[in-house]
């Protein structure tokens, strides 16, 4: 033990003789420990934020589409599309289903009081605003009648309010879709941004009869429909029962695979975050790389320490060292300084998130296991990359060290 702490005592009296060298060589592992910490922090903050945003959504969402498969850059139908014979079908029959609405997508030049923009306009029916949970700030959702009847009426985001009206109050007012004049009923409460990064205040939301006629030129078919079961306990009893009803309506055979897709809530959580999680892997991958280089950085200053100190390391082993003193000692000093770069790194990693949350709002929170892979993976960098040196002073014969100039 007492040789154990001569030795430490004896490494960090090299490691203060070169100050500026030993600070230079550490700064590569604290800069990379602090780019692992918050590019996996990072992730998970983005990871949370997506699956609270779903979460948002309630727990007992159904989304059904045509099945696609990605061919040349673009994705190409495999079946037939969603269209109203299968909304009949779901709503006549379906059990576990409480509330059902057609998503069409349209995008279309709008034109408000103050202003014009592109904009996406999607087709949906009254009950799409229970099935998202989606709040009014001022005004009125559209009625079912209103739906029937494919009236010209819609539902605005915080977006298209302020740059279509800037501070005049929509409700009652008129914006023009494709020429068509549609009047607004409600704006909505406004929710941010979305999962995938979209702007949910830049929309405009219509009957999607309307949009149906009017946008689409009596396009039969739906892009989605959307449902909810009757809670959270039921949604795989609901995507049964409509897997049962679409291939019934689609006439699928036995044996022969669905033309169509249905996807709930938990399995697009599941979805999302794998994604995040292996984007998460990705930059904490890339950012290692500095902590490599750093690595590289403390082999080098180590040889160079072997280089300058070989008279020393020759009569050491004259007066009677081992070689595995040698060896300890070379190494104690490569692994000190890397872990001086991890503390650092750590505290440095912390400070940032903090900085990034302050400057962007944008919620990093700091992943234990990030700071357990930082500190670890700059103590093996200090040991695999001080072994070298650490041998090389060790394997030196006394003799010739001793006559080196």
């Amino acid at each position: 033990m007492r040789q154990l702490i001569k030795t430490f005592k004896v490494a960090f009296q090299a490691i203060n003789k070169n100050r500026s060298r030993s600070l230079l060589t550490v700064l590569g592992i604290i800069i990379g420990v602090a780019a692992v910490i918050m590019t996996i922090s990072a992730g998970e903050g983005a990871n949370k934020q997506v699956q609270d945003q779903i979460s948002g959504l309630g727990t007992n969402l159904l989304m059904i589409y045509t099945k696609t498969e990605h061919r040349a850059g673009s994705h190409v139908r495999m079946g037939k599309p969603i269209n109203k014979k299968d909304f009949d079908m779901l709503r006549k029959n379906s059990v576990w289903i409480s509330k059902l609405s057609p998503l069409l997508v349209a995008v279309a030049q709008v034109i408000g009081p103050n202003g014009y923009k592109s904009a996406a306009i999607y087709g949906v029916s009254d009950e799409y605003f229970d099935i998202l949970s989606r709040d009014l700030l001022a005004g009125d959702f559209f009625e079912e009648d209103e739906v029937k009847t494919a009236r010209k009426v819609c539902v605005i985001g915080k977006t298209i309010r302020e740059e279509l009206f800037a501070d005049l109050d929509p409700i009652g007012r008129e914006i023009r879709v494709d020429k068509i004049p549609f009047k607004v009923v409600g704006l909505l409460k406004e929710e941010g941004q979305g999962a995938m990064g979209q702007d949910q205040d830049d929309i405009i939301l219509a009957p999607y009869t309307t949009i149906q006629n009017r946008l689409y030129g009596h396009r039969r078919g739906y892009d989605i429909i959307m449902a909810s079961a009757l809670n959270e306990n039921s949604i795989t009893d609901a995507k049964i029962e409509a897997t049962e009803l679409l291939r019934e309506s689609h006439k699928i055979r036995e044996g022969e695979e669905n033309d169509f897709e249905i996807t709930t809530q938990v399995e697009l959580q599941e979805i999302t975050g794998n994604i995040t999680g292996i984007l998460t892997i990705l930059l904490g991958a890339i950012a290692s790389i500095s902590l490599l280089v750093g690595g590289i950085g403390i082999m080098n200053i180590m040889l160079v320490s072997v280089t300058e100190r070989t008279r020393e390391i020759g009569t050491r082993l004259a007066i009677g060292a081992r070689e595995s003193d040698i060896l300890t000692q070379f190494l104690i000093e490569a692994v000190v300084l890397s872990l001086a770069g991890g503390i650092f790194g750590v505290i440095l990693g912390v400070i940032g998130n903090q900085i990034i949350y302050k400057l962007t709002n944008f919620y990093i929170p700091t992943a234990l296991y990030s700071i357990m892979i930082g500190f670890g993976f700059s103590a093996l960098v200090g040991i695999a990359f001080g072994y070298f040196p650490a041998r090389k002073a060790a394997k030196l014969n006394p003799i010739d060290a001793l006559r080196y100039e």
